[in-house]
């Protein structure tokens, strides 16, 4: 009987299981089967645009799959993150107040955009600057999402693709960068202190003006000789990547190790810049050590060592010395 019990009982948890597995890859294929994206280019555009002037640009928009789809044009405005990692922060909640700059009001009205199976059409956008605007940046981005999606304008970015456009109108502006923080950095972490890993420098820089900028500069690391062994150009990508006004963007730039590895006290110099050809040059250095296991090891067996030499001498400098005279 019991046989029979612990049979059944096996029997019903395997069906239980079986089930499971067809339920969890039917849902896994349904999940993947589901595709609305569109390819964008170019993924960032930036202008100088003056007062009563006007830019077009072009966006191609690409339908990757087999099925014919509408593709409707969304306008945000966007701010920078908290992370300081640059990542910009669209405003997709149409009752949160517009910035003061809004980038919404310079985009003439798109209309939707019917897409073939492996269809790819050019979207002309009208970048139209009015007299009367503020000086200053003006920060957004145009996005497409199929029509069918219900409040297209609060789709997420998982639901939709799109260009960042930053719009510079000349006028009365300050260009000011300042350094926050330099230093050796391990994981996204400031560290003064190594012991193994890889070494990174961290560049924290805020935007105090009120117009983006792109900083760049050359970064150095000496030993404690002097010598130079590493080096590197600070935001070195094409095209170099902004800060926006009233925020914090960091650099994590991982250096290279010397062949012969790392080990004593090293100094971190920078001289950096900033765009459109004003600010000041910023100057900074910071140092840190990096001291293996190993080195760790050898300088306590030294002071160790060096620690009973002077304590053996010591005692024979101090054991006063027997005087043998004649009776």
């Amino acid at each position: 009987m019991t046989g029979v019990l612990k049979r059944t009982s096996a029997a019903i948890v395997a069906s239980i299981m079986v089930l499971f597995v067809v339920a969890a890859t039917t849902s896994a294929q349904t999940t993947t089967g589901s595709g609305n994206g569109f390819r964008i280019s170019p993924v960032r555009s930036e202008y100088v645009i003056e007062k009563g002037s006007n830019r077009q640009l072009v966006v191609s928009v690409e339908n990757p799959t087999d099925a014919s789809v509408v593709a409707q044009p969304v306008v945000n405005n966007f701010i920078s993150n908290e992370i300081e990692n640059g990542e910009p922060r669209l405003i997709l909640d149409d009752s949160v107040p517009a910035p003061k700059n809004n980038f919404k009001s310079l985009v003439e009205v798109l209309p939707d955009i019917n897409l073939g199976p492996r269809e790819k059409k050019d979207v002309n956008v009208n970048i139209r600057v009015p007299e009367n605007a503020n000086s200053g940046g003006y920060y957004g981005a145009i996005r497409f999402v199929p029509a069918s999606a219900t409040g297209a304008g609060n789709v997420g970015l998982t639901a939709s693709v799109g260009t960042i456009v930053l719009v510079r109108v000349p006028g009365n502006l300050t260009e000011r960068l300042d350094l926050l923080e330099l230093t050796a950095g391990q994981n996204g972490r400031a560290k003064s202190f190594f012991t193994s890993g890889d070494v990174s420098v961290l560049t924290r820089l805020k935007n105090s003006g009120d117009i983006h900028v792109q900083p760049f500069g050359k970064v150095q690391v000496k030993n404690m000789f002097g010598a130079v062994v590493a080096e590197y150009e600070l935001n070195n990508v094409e095209p170099r990547a902004n800060i926006l006004p009233d925020s914090i963007r960091k650099f994590d730039d991982s250096l290279s190790k010397p062949s012969k590895g790392w080990i004593g006290r090293y100094t971190i110099s920078a001289n950096l810049g900033y765009s459109q050809g004003g600010g000041e040059l910023i100057s900074s250095s910071a140092t840190f050590w990096y001291l293996p296991a190993w080195s760790l090891i050898v300088l306590a067996l030294l002071v160790i060592g060096v620690a009973a030499g002077g304590y053996f001498l010591y005692r024979r400098l101090s054991v006063p010395k027997t005087k043998h005279g004649k009776k």
